[in-house]
């Protein structure tokens, strides 16, 4: 009679996978990150865009307009001074003009 042939499966029943408990609790996403780098492991997250400003808080429209060069020039020397994008610059304009949002002084 033959002896069934072992394959050196049998040392795999000692595996046990990792608890909750086992893992330490008060590791940050980056250094998990630093480790798995480290072993070759490449994120699957998706790469975010950076982006210069802050994207406005409420859906944006066009607003399109040929003033004079006199006014025009004004606006964009108040929008430096101020350190202000076009937008926020037209916006603390109308702020200061006691504009509201129903067009009224």
């Amino acid at each position: 009679m033959s002896r069934k042939p072992t394959l050196g499966f049998a040392a795999l029943k000692s595996i046990k996978p990792d608890t909750d408990a086992d893992l330490p609790v008060d590791r940050k996403d980056s250094e998990l990150d630093l480790v798995a780098e480290r072993h070759g492991f490449v994120s699957r997250e998706p790469l975010r865009k950076l982006v210069k400003r802050t994207m406005a808080s409420e859906p944006t429209s066009n607003l399109s307009m040929r003033p004079p060069l006199s006014v025009f020039n004004r606006f964009v020397q108040f929008s430096m001074e101020n350190r202000l994008s076009y937008p926020e610059a037209l916006k603390e304009l109308m702020d200061r003009a006691g504009v509201n949002g129903n067009g009224r002084a």
